[in-house]
């Protein structure tokens, strides 16, 4: 058996940080988002004040989104 300690649960904050950085990700690479049970494109985003406040614009909508509302889909390995 192995003596090792679980690892600590990431925070909410961690989490939230690692989705921006997929939002990113997706951005850079073209890569289609969920939002509202769709597939979209990442047009831009902008950080105010850090990552707690990122705003993205998906292509074809007017109105920012908050991160929170965006979906990364798994892409195929």
């Amino acid at each position: 058996m192995s003596a090792r300690k679980p690892e600590p649960a990431e925070s909410p904050r961690e989490l939230a940080d690692q989705h921006d950085l997929r939002l990113h990700r997706a951005k850079q690479l073209a890569r289609p988002v969920g939002y509202k049970g769709l597939n979209r494109f990442i047009a831009g985003f902008c950080w105010h004040k850090g990552d707690a406040e990122m705003t993205v614009y998906i292509e074809g909508l007017a109105e920012p989104v908050a991160p929170t509302e965006i979906t990364i889909l798994e892409q195929p390995q």
